[in-house]
């Protein structure tokens, strides 16, 4: 009598090795870029860049004196002439800083990831309007305010 033939099911260990081996290489290839945050870090920042702009167009409307917006590769900031009495100075240095909600300065640095491409100035009026408007772009991201005020990022 022979003996039966014992057929084994499952893989070979070279078969497992040469599996994990290309597994290894396609996560060292495709892992950076599936875990990079530089399109999260711009949009981020766009996004706020947008909600500062609403901010300053809100407090120049609300306090009845212009804001300044300056925007370039190393950040935001928003500024206010120094006050006059009991009203604002028409003329003079930015001086004074606008302060959001919570006490802190309408200003931010960009994060590493997101590129400012050019400088802007921009100055809300007391009534909120800009004399033209104007498009600042961070990355593939824009944001855009017209001669109104009105902010949108696109």
């Amino acid at each position: 009598m022979a003996s039966p033939r014992h057929r084994s099911s499952g893989f070979t260990l070279v078969e497992l090795v040469a599996t994990l081996t290309i597994a290894a290489i396609l996560a060292a290839v495709a892992g950076p870029r599936l875990l990079s945050s530089q399109p999260f870090a711009a949009r981020a920042y766009a996004d706020d860049l947008a909600a500062a702009l609403r901010e300053a167009h809100a407090v120049a409307m609300a306090s009845g004196c212009p804001v300044r917006f300056t925007i370039d590769p190393t950040g935001y900031a928003a500024m206010q002439r120094a006050p006059s009495g009991t009203h604002c100075s028409s003329g003079g240095a930015w001086s004074t800083p606008v302060q959001r909600g919570d006490g802190r300065p309408l200003s931010a640095a960009p994060p590493a990831a997101a590129n400012v491409a050019a400088a802007s100035t921009l100055v809300f009026g007391s009534d909120g309007a800009l004399p033209a408007g104007a498009s600042i772009a961070i990355g593939t991201h824009v944001v855009s305010v017209d001669a109104g005020g009105w902010v949108q990022r696109l």
